[in-house]
């Protein structure tokens, strides 16, 4: 199969598809070809698809170039697209000759850009165009705001702040967490803490603003019998360790004072076994669903075999799954005068985090986005899929994610493994710039520009170690005893200052895992998640975050996105109006020129 160099299309360019990203319903896109008159052509199709459905349709000749940046002697040829219905569609050319026609798609990746022109048609090699309700829109605060994130249990102690009685309590603050498997339970249960409380949080926001943070996202605070706190045990209690809903509501007051909002992190395709909904662990005074069918709560899970045999969480017992469908538990969650959603955006909080997004029902988003919104419409709902969320397919369906009736925005996971990749040279810069265009191509502009940029999180090996080794094959006994040569350090943290540079220069959140400001090392959960070294920060690193968050200006939040490459370097623009901001890297040790 040749690749044939005489049809020009390139889909992260304006110049070839107009506008860029989602398109509004009701609005239309313009695809415009580029083909050489040596090619002889009599038309060029436009083949639109979804599922079983196809059109062909017949693009317009427009303008013949005598030069063109890619040659001379090009005819043009044009279409406008336009759909009422939100969701993707799929498009490729046939361009028209005497011999044969040929097929003008996607690159294998997928990443769209610069066609391919083939001798002949191949599947699944279509361009995507994304439709949007033209109503979507996210809150204004969200866009281009700096967001930290922290785990609660070990950013800060306020001495005299949280119940500790019967949890395993670290004695030291410098302690590494435990990261034993329990042979009793058969996995590790995330049970000893730190005692970092919202009192703590509360105190270090100073700190937290110097830093020029704008958004606070705080993994789980509810009742729970983990660190973790992924395995809630009651959603209307704040965990007692970290405080009382009179504290969450003066951390939000006294943060927003200070220009800082408060996102939470909703946990609801699941709960604790050791809940008050579940109550396996018999901890509770009410009937838990495990301990009766008669319970309240029964209907919100799955027995296969009563009692001890249910549908859980990728198979760990202690996180039962919940079918969030069911009418008392939408009434619980979301529908109620006093929901939970609704409850905690009324103590000051600006919105949820969800975790893992894509395993709860596009019907179950579209009922806590209507019920979210209308308690708070500036409420920002962002979701945490591993991919691009366009067209992410789980459980056998295309998810409606980004459609205008679900989330604000994601978590941008192909941004982090990308800038990895590239600062670790696996991958060159064109490469990186077409995963962040082929974002760009496939939100609604909207999501794109509140979408969580992180370097590290609670899942992920801390950035300063992912630069200098991968975890991913290691036994956890290895990624406990991992420590950095000095020369590994050394290299390590000069890639994490261009990664810090390069996710402060494009358009989103960028996001800030507590203490890799302040050059804490680790590999994946929970090494990842060691207390916050008050004292003892890397102070060259934590001056680089500033200095870089101080110059996240207007034009560096909301302006036009333009990337070009050139061997190692990476020049990332950004315009707003008639102001232009430049940051230019190098990821070689050797001098470059521009």
């Amino acid at each position: 199969m040749e690749s044939v160099a005489s049809v020009i299309f390139d889909s992260h360019n304006e110049d070839f598809r107009s506008p860029q990203g989602a398109i509004p319903c009701g609005s239309a896109v313009t695809l415009r070809v580029l083909v050489s008159k040596a090619l002889d052509a009599y038309g060029v199709t436009l083949r639109l698809w979804e599922d079983e459905e196809e059109q062909l349709l017949n693009m317009l000749h427009g303008r013949d170039y005598t030069e063109t940046p890619y040659g001379a002697f090009f005819e043009e040829y044009t279409i406008c697209v336009s759909r009422e219905t939100p969701g993707p569609i799929w498009y490729e050319f046939v361009v028209n000759t005497p011999g044969k026609p040929l097929t003008v798609c996607n690159p294998a990746d997928g990443l769209g850009g610069r066609a391919d022109v083939l001798d002949r048609p191949v599947s699944a090699r279509s361009f995507q165009l994304s439709f949007v309700q033209n109503t979507f829109s996210v809150p204004e605060w969200a866009k281009g705001a700096i967001l930290y994130q922290i785990f609660p249990d070990r950013f800060f102690r306020a001495p005299g702040y949280g119940d500790s009685a019967g949890r395993k309590m670290h004695e030291s603050w410098q302690e590494d967490p435990a990261w034993q498997i329990d042979p009793d339970k058969g996995y590790y249960p995330a049970d000893d803490f730190f005692g970092g409380n919202l009192k703590g949080i509360e105190q270090k926001l100073d700190y937290l603003k110097s830093l020029h943070v704008d958004v606070l996202y705080l993994n789980p605070i509810f009742a729970a019998y983990s660190d973790h706190r992924y395995d809630t045990a009651d959603y209307e209690q704040i965990d007692s360790l970290l405080g009382t809903q009179e504290d969450l509501e003066s951390l939000c007051a006294t943060a927003a004072a200070r220009g800082i909002r408060v996102l939470l992190d909703g946990v609801f395709s699941h709960t604790g076994s050791d809940s008050k909904y579940f109550n396996r662990e018999g901890r509770f005074d009410t009937l838990g669903a495990y301990q009766s069918p008669d319970s309240p709560y029964y209907e919100w899970y799955t027995f296969k075999q009563f009692p001890n045999e249910y549908d859980c969480w990728w198979g760990v017992w202690s996180l039962p799954c919940v079918k969030e469908m069911t009418p008392s538990y939408l009434a619980y969650m979301l529908k109620n005068e006093d929901a939970v959603v609704k409850k905690w955006l009324r103590a000051g909080v600006s919105g949820w985090r969800l975790d893992v997004a894509d395993e709860l029902p596009d019907a179950f988003l579209k009922e806590l986005r209507q019920s979210v919104k209308e308690e708070k419409p500036d409420a920002l709902i962002l979701g945490e899929v591993w991919e691009d969320a366009s067209k992410k397919i789980s459980y056998g369906a295309r998810r409606e994610f980004l459609y205008g009736d679900e989330l604000d925005s994601v978590m941008n996971y192909p941004l982090r493994n990308a800038i990895v990749s590239f600062l670790r040279q696996e991958i060159s810069g064109d490469d990186f710039c077409r995963v962040v265009l082929s974002l760009r191509e496939n939100y609604p502009e909207e999501s794109f520009f509140c979408l969580m940029n992180f370097l590290s999180t609670h899942d992920l090996e801390r950035i300063t170690t992912r630069l200098a080794v991968s975890a991913e094959t290691m036994t956890r006994e290895e990624q406990a005893y991992l420590t950095l040569t000095d020369e590994q350090r050394q290299i390590a943290l000069g890639l994490h200052k261009l990664a810090v540079l390069l996710v402060f220069a494009l358009p989103g959140m960028p996001s800030i895992y507590y203490g890799d400001e302040a050059g804490v090392e680790g590999a994946k959960d929970p090494f990842n998640r060691k207390p916050y070294p008050w004292g003892r920060e890397n102070n060259g690193l934590l001056e680089w975050y500033r200095t870089v968050a101080a110059l996240r200006d207007d034009v560096m939040k909301r302006g036009s996105l333009y990337l070009d490459t050139a061997g190692s370097l990476l020049s990332v623009r950004r315009r707003l109006d008639v102001q232009w901001r430049y940051v230019l890297l190098n990821v070689s040790d050797e001098t470059a020129e521009t």
